[in-house]
């Protein structure tokens, strides 16, 4: 007889609250033990002092208005707010599908997945379980920023309006970023493998983005804006292009998502709530559907599997022998440098994504993309306002990337033990465990870098910038991002060895004050390490660059000057590794986790 779905649906509910309550208890009581140790007091007194800063004294300052944070934006944009949200959503949600791998995770710790799993509980169950454990941060986060910090308030919205259709968006995402999970490990069951995934979405979305943009070419340039006063004119500019078919009906699912978001008052929130809700139990059915269907076919793999191993042991089919390790990024020789391995083994386990055929594929699209848009009449502001963005794009990645890719970084706690007992040196480990970070980094970074320098040369440059300054600034900045990407990812690699109770925690699993605080400071020690990485290197290349610019000009002087600033980076990466070597050497992890 099978149990009711009320009654499966009230077992996973109270083990989901003990669960939780339990956890909740002992990451308080053992993150209090911890605060002993003056290292992690002091990140907990950041931590109370952020909340204090940005968050309690802004609650208690009941004088100080909730519109202020718009006051700089245009009013008469304000209402193209939620089709701009859109807009960026379609372009997420295609970027997610294109370079989203094959995996299909739910995010369950190992713990869970030992004493869940093979509990009496169906696989809807363990989703649903997933989803309330998701709900908890979620929940947070929307009522937190809509209530504590009235956002909602400066769109002329109530804060509880804010709150809630922030809380709907957020869990739909999750809910389309799992089914969109299961869908494509399904889908690969079906022989659509990752690469010619790939290759159908990018072909979809170009698709798309012609249909949408051809009909429309000629309203596509902006009109001019010669003061701020004018900003208003983007206005029927933008609706005009959003409102035209067929993107208009691309974006219509997206602006019911947000409508609730950005509701101006409680009459347009409630007609926005029917269908932002329908679409999240659509999301919710799909997950479920998705995950059922995920299992029917792992099941028909397995038994196809071992159907194929009986016919192999009865002689009806040979077995093929072994094969080279599929997709390797490089060929890996029996002996050279140790760091070499390190970056084999971290490539591969990245994916196929991060290899060279990538990077240049990505720069042979940006190239034809740029190609064609200066054939346009309305270049040369798109192509300027396009290479600024990237060029910002790549500063941020440059200041915030460490903080991304401080994951990869951090696992060298989990093999730290194994790989101090082979023959290798704490700054070979070092070296080996900070390189292919630092060429995944560097590889995005050239690229942001790469599409800039494409955009500000098609535009044609200026008179104080002409394209030959432009392409000998490119090289130069090229020179310097690797020592630079290095350095700035010595800072989480330090932090995971001199904090190691900091490390990031594993999935379920809660996070303390003292981890915002350990944010903070590492934020702080990016700021240092670039601050001291390139004063040295800022006053050789100025004197550099003054001699050699006053003697031939100021293209050798660009070109020249890059080469010593990345000699003096190097020096600076050396010492690092030296002093990371000696941490590594002296490691003692069953002591530094008590």
């Amino acid at each position: 007889m099978s149990t009711p779905a009320s009654t499966r649906f009230a077992a996973v509910a109270g083990a989901f609250f003990y669960l939780q309550a339990t956890s909740l208890y002992n990451n308080i009581r053992r993150r209090l033990q911890r605060l002993r140790q003056p290292k992690y007091l002091l990140g907990a007194l950041a931590g109370a002092a952020y909340m204090y800063a940005f968050v309690f004294r802004h609650f208690m300052d009941q004088a100080r208005s909730p519109a202020q944070a718009m006051q700089a934006f245009p009013s008469a944009l304000l209402p193209d707010l939620a089709a701009l949200v859109a807009l960026a959503l379609l372009l997420f949600l295609w970027l997610e599908w294109l370079f989203a791998g094959d995996g299909a995770e739910l995010g369950f710790s190992e713990t869970e997945i030992a004493f869940l799993f093979p509990a009496p509980l169906t696989r809807t169950a363990l989703i649903q379980y997933n989803l309330l454990r998701s709900q908890l941060l979620i929940f947070f986060s929307s009522f937190l920023l809509g209530l504590l910090f009235r956002r909602g308030s400066a769109m002329n919205g109530h804060p509880l309006q804010y709150a809630t259709g922030l809380w709907l968006l957020l869990s739909m995402g999750r809910l389309h970023l799992m089914a969109a999970s299961f869908t494509r490990e399904r889908l690969q069951h079906f022989g659509l493998s990752l690469w010619p995934r790939r290759l159908l979405v990018l072909l979809l979305g170009l698709s798309l983005a012609a249909a949408c943009l051809l009909p429309i070419r000629d309203a596509l340039m902006p009109p001019a804006i010669s003061s701020w006063s004018e900003i208003g004119k983007l206005h029927p500019w933008f609706r005009g292009i959003i409102d035209h078919a067929p993107l208009a009906w691309l974006l219509l699912p997206l602006q019911w998502a947000v409508a609730p978001l950005f509701a101006s008052d409680g009459s347009s929130f409630l007609r926005a709530l029917p269908a932002a809700f329908g679409l999240l139990m659509l999301h919710y059915l799909w997950a479920v559907r998705a995950q059922v269907s995920f299992e029917e076919g792992s099941i028909a793999h397995a038994k196809k599997r071992a159907l194929r191993r009986s016919a192999m042991r009865e002689g009806r089919l040979h077995e093929r022998a072994p094969s080279k390790p599929r997709n390797a990024p490089f060929t890996l020789h029996a002996s050279g440098m140790p760091a070499m391995a390190f970056l084999w083994k971290g490539l591969l386990g990245a994916g196929t994504l991060y290899r060279l055929r990538s990077w240049l594929l990505a720069c042979v699209i940006s190239f034809a993309v740029a190609q064609w848009a200066a054939l346009q009449p309305w270049s040369k502001p798109v192509l300027i306002a396009f290479g600024s963005g990237f060029l910002m794009i790549g500063v941020w990645g440059m200041l915030f990337g460490p903080m991304f890719m401080q994951r990869s970084v951090q696992r060298l706690l989990q093999t730290l033990d194994i790989l101090k007992a082979t023959p290798l040196g704490g700054r070979q480990i070092a070296l080996g465990e900070l390189i292919t970070p630092t060429v995944i980094m560097t590889g995005v970074l050239l690229w942001l870098l790469w599409t800039a320098t494409l955009c500000f040369l098609l535009a044609g440059g200026s008179a104080a910038f002409t394209p030959s300054m432009i392409g000998a600034a490119a090289v130069g900045l090229a020179l310097l991002v690797p020592p630079l990407c290095a350095l700035m990812l010595s800072v989480p690699f330090a932090g995971s060895v001199y904090f190691p109770a900091w490390l990031a925690p594993e999935k379920g699993a809660s996070r303390g004050v003292e981890v915002m605080g350990q944010r903070m400071i590492f934020m702080a020690g990016y700021i240092l390490a670039l601050m001291i990485a390139l004063l040295p290197a800022v006053l050789l290349a100025g004197l550099v660059f003054l001699l050699v610019n006053w003697l031939v000009g100021m293209v050798p002087a660009i070109l020249l000057t890059a080469p010593c600033a990345a000699v003096v980076l190097g020096l600076e990466l050396r010492l690092v590794l030296g002093v990371l070597g000696r941490r590594i050497d002296a490691f003692d992890l069953s002591q530094e986790l008590r």
